[in-house]
């Protein structure tokens, strides 16, 4: 999308489809990874406590994203496109940490709670 102000016709029409299905997969992709957080990395007895924070979230971000994005888009243009591309990129590869480090504290949790049950 960054370049198609500066291409016309076909190569237009390529850019602006192929944008539209990288983000269209990408938007299937990061939806199934969040129920796959919500699901699987969420206390069960607590997990409405976790859905609910989780779905605060994702409720600020639908308010204040859409307005930074194109705000950084139209204002700032290419650094604008670059910085909306970093942010993604970043926040990808604090997942994978991030999920680990839930996965741990669950095991962890899970541990001390049969620890403590009697025998």
């Amino acid at each position: 999308m960054l370049v198609t102000h500066d291409t016309i016709g076909w190569v237009t029409i390529a850019l602006v489809w192929l944008g539209h299905v990288t983000v269209t997969g990408a938007e299937l992709f990061q939806s199934a990874g969040h129920w796959g957080l919500i699901s699987e990395l969420s206390d069960p007895e607590r997990r409405g406590e976790y859905q609910g924070a989780a779905r605060l979230g994702g409720t600020a971000g639908q308010v204040w994203a859409p307005a930074a994005f194109t705000f950084l888009a139209i204002s700032w243009d290419t650094p604008g496109w670059l910085l909306i591309g970093a942010v993604v990129v970043v926040a990808a590869i604090g997942m994978h940490p991030a999920a680990r480090a839930a996965e741990r504290f669950l095991q962890a949790d899970h541990s001390r709670g049969t620890a403590d049950l009697p025998a």
